[in-house]
């Protein structure tokens, strides 16, 4: 017993995992003399099973229908140096060194998903001109739009290709000029710091303040106009 068992542990390979399945036999059938060594070889290969390591890692099935085809194959054997043929553990015996032979079955093959399709180029692509935004007069708070606004911008800066962006801030006429180049460059700083929020890298930003200067609709000096009150953001590659 002892020579069979260390020649099977010898091998390396968990007789589990690297054996074909065998024909289903009947052992109960047999004559004893032949039976005693079919046994003991059932028994031998399911020690050697449930000490190879690799088996005992996964303690899996393999293990479980090893350690059962080693209890019952050995209670058969007991019977076996009475003559007497057991036919519960013999049926046992050869039920579970059969399942432990057995190949693990093969993993399931899994689809890779497709890549999602490319974002359709808008044509808002070829406008220079990507967001406005219109401010209260006299703040630099952000309009409740601004997010929405913007969005347009960060949700088309790959299918556009852009990859720099200008923020200009504007006025109307309604304050001095000193005071409107103040105030429209805070209200680009403002914009530009949204679009930093929004993962824009600030090396991408150039942001500017023109006042008064460049009037969206022409006014007279003094006029508050709200769509003179204004940051516009550009966008190129």
């Amino acid at each position: 017993m002892k020579r069979s068992l260390l020649k099977a542990m010898a091998t390396g390979v968990a007789v589990c995992a690297a054996q074909p399945a065998l024909a289903q036999v009947d052992l109960t059938s047999m004559d004893v003399r032949d039976l005693r060594p079919e046994v003991q070889r059932r028994y031998d290969e399911a020690l050697a099973a449930t000490t190879n390591p690799s088996v005992l890692a996964s303690l899996g099935s393999s293990y479980m229908y090893a350690s059962e085809a080693k209890v019952w194959c050995g209670i058969a054997t007991g019977f076996l140096k009475n003559s007497i043929r057991d036919k519960e553990s013999l049926t046992r015996c050869e039920k579970y060194h059969r399942l432990m032979t057995q190949p693990a079955p093969a993993a399931p093959m899994v689809a890779m998903p497709e890549p999602p399709p490319p974002r359709p180029r808008s044509a808002a692509c070829d406008s220079p001109l990507a967001a406005t935004l219109f401010f209260d007069w006299d703040s630099v708070v952000l309009p409740t739009n601004a997010d929405e606004t913007l969005a347009f911008v960060t949700d088309n800066k790959d299918a556009c290709g852009w990859n720099s962006f200008t923020v200009t801030g504007h006025t109307d006429r309604s304050g001095s000029d000193g005071y409107n180049d103040s105030l429209s460059r805070r209200r680009a700083e403002a914009v530009a710091a949204r679009l930093q929020a929004t993962g824009l890298n600030a090396s991408a930003l150039t942001v500017s303040g023109r006042g008064e200067s460049e009037p969206k609709v022409s006014t007279a000096d003094g006029e508050r106009n709200p769509t003179n009150r204004r940051v516009e953001v550009t966008a190129s590659n």
